[in-house]
């Protein structure tokens, strides 16, 4: 745009300098030539060019359901499971249902029973909490119920009548996995419990979950006849539950001191999920559920060098039930590998900027990207959109967001990273706000000074040029008016000698 207006505005001043000089030239013969001039911008665009490849077919391994034999566990010599070392196939699981999903792929890695009705017990109160974030300020304060004081089970030791926040709910239900806690939440949610639960199989519904039915709140029930899921359907849950910042913090939190209430001093609370406690590398939120040492469940998201993954697990032992989770995690992080698609710092790009000392600044990757796939999958599979803001407006400084880069992996959004400011723009000069640059109204003013010099030497010469012609005509004016009379005066002297003789 910029440089359209500085060759409009030369084109201007030259035509107007031809004009002026046109007019001083009177006294020789005028004609007139037509001008004109193309003036084409070319310009590139990066673009992502996509080739037709095969996408991920979105198979996965199922073990059970697949008609393959499950991996005999192997023993030691004392007749202990061997650590998982194989991971070029699934690991055996003592849990009868589990799942791995992988947020990178939009796949699940491995399942097994993945569609097999199972009581979901504690699980259960990652919808609860979801909905009570959803749907409640975190500092509304809820009176207990008597009802929500007398639920069994493990409890946070509410009182009937006791003021307590939602914020303090959700960490007594996540990380004490307060039945009490649960109940009061699906109260404030939705005024009564028979309503609290029509939500919750109307939310899992929306979800996708076509095999789920919730009886109450807490997960406390063992008849998979009334109170159900499934792998896959929890799976479904997880995936919303976990992508919540405020349930994944609460779910993810070792210790958290709750202040006092008008019934009870400070409250301590302290997770009892083991992964979480031993600091296992990459897990940073869960929730457990138990109903007895053979009949526990497990839902835990993993994050580490970019790798999201969540693993379900149902109808294990409470102790197996880690070293089962360990090893999902071992085996899908064995069989996806990571693509670094950018480093940090890539020019993307340029971004306009109004009103800017300079028009356009390079737009670069504010962090490196690695994205996941399938080991049998093409890194073809892999595509980049660059995404620039029309409203930059001068002044910005470097490191300002200017625009987004979005990675697609079989053309599903996977990833998505800041394109920032290479460096800072200073506010420009008024040329500024029709897009022309400090650089370019520097150069445009330079050649219309000399453009003007060039005006005023060429008139100059022109005037000198016609007042020498005019005084050399003047000369031979007068030279001819002298011949003129000198020729006269000898013809006159000659008839005046004639008259005298």
């Amino acid at each position: 745009m910029y440089r359209m207006s500085v060759l409009w505005l030369l084109l201007c001043v030259f035509v107007f300098a031809n004009g002026v000089y046109v007019l001083a030239e009177d006294e020789e013969e005028q004609g007139e030539e037509e001008y004109s001039e193309e003036i084409t911008e070319e310009y590139t665009e990066e673009t992502w060019e996509t080739e037709e490849t095969d996408e991920y077919s979105g198979e996965y391994y199922e073990g059970d359901e697949s008609g393959e034999e499950e991996p005999e566990e192997e023993l030691d010599e004392e007749g202990n499971p061997k650590p998982y070392t194989d991971t070029s196939k699934p690991p055996s699981l003592n849990a009868k249902s589990a799942a791995i999903y992988c947020r990178n792929t939009g796949e699940i890695i491995y399942a097994r029973n993945s569609d097999k009705r199972v009581c979901p017990y504690s699980v259960t109160k990652l919808l609860t909490a979801l909905i009570a974030v959803q749907r409640l300020p975190l500092n509304q304060k809820v009176v207990i119920s008597q009802e929500a004081a007398l639920q069994e089970g493990s409890t946070m030791e509410l009182y009937e009548g006791e003021e307590v926040t939602v914020e303090d709910l959700l960490y007594g239900t996540l990380i004490l996995s307060g039945n009490d806690a649960a109940y009061a939440l699906g109260e404030a949610v939705s005024g009564d419990m028979d309503s609290f639960i029509n939500l919750m199989n109307d939310t899992a519904s929306n979800m996708g979950c076509k095999n789920t039915h919730f009886s109450n709140c807490t997960g406390l029930s063992g008849d998979v006849d009334e109170h159900y899921t499934t792998a896959k359907d929890m799976m479904s849950i997880c995936k919303v539950a976990f992508a919540n910042e405020t349930v994944s913090k609460i779910a993810g939190t070792l210790k958290y001191e709750m202040p006092q209430t008008n019934f009870t001093d400070t409250r301590v609370m302290e997770s009892h999920n083991k992964l979480l406690v031993d600091k296992v590398d990459g897990f940073v939120s869960g929730k457990t559920g138990w109903y007895g040492e053979n009949y526990a469940s497990l839902a835990m998201s993993y994050k580490k060098d970019g790798l999201d993954l969540i693993v379900v697990l149902f109808d294990a032992n409470e102790d197996a039930r880690w070293t089962d989770c360990e090893n999902l995690v071992k085996y899908a992080t064995a069989n996806i590998q990571g693509v670094t698609v950018f480093p940090k710092g890539e020019i993307i790009g340029k971004v306009r900027v109004r009103h800017g000392a300079e028009t356009r600044v390079d737009a670069v990757t504010e962090t490196e990207c690695v994205t996941y796939i399938p080991k049998s999958a093409s890194e073809q599979l892999i595509k980049c959109d660059a995404i620039m803001f029309d409203d930059v407006t001068a002044p910005i400084r470097e490191g300002d967001v200017v625009g987004r880069y979005q990675v697609y992996v079989a053309n599903e959004l996977v990833d998505e990273v800041n394109l920032v400011a290479i460096k800072g723009i200073k506010e420009g000069w008024f040329p500024s706000y029709v897009g022309i640059s400090n650089q370019a109204s520097l150069i445009g003013g330079g050649v219309l000074l000399l453009l003007v010099i060039a005006l005023i030497t060429r008139i100059a010469v022109g005037v000198r040029n016609r007042r020498i012609r005019r005084q050399a005509h003047r000369a031979r004016v007068r030279e001819l008016a002298r011949k003129q009379m000198e020729s006269e005066k000898e013809e006159f002297d000659s008839h005046r000698g004639k008259f005298y003789r």
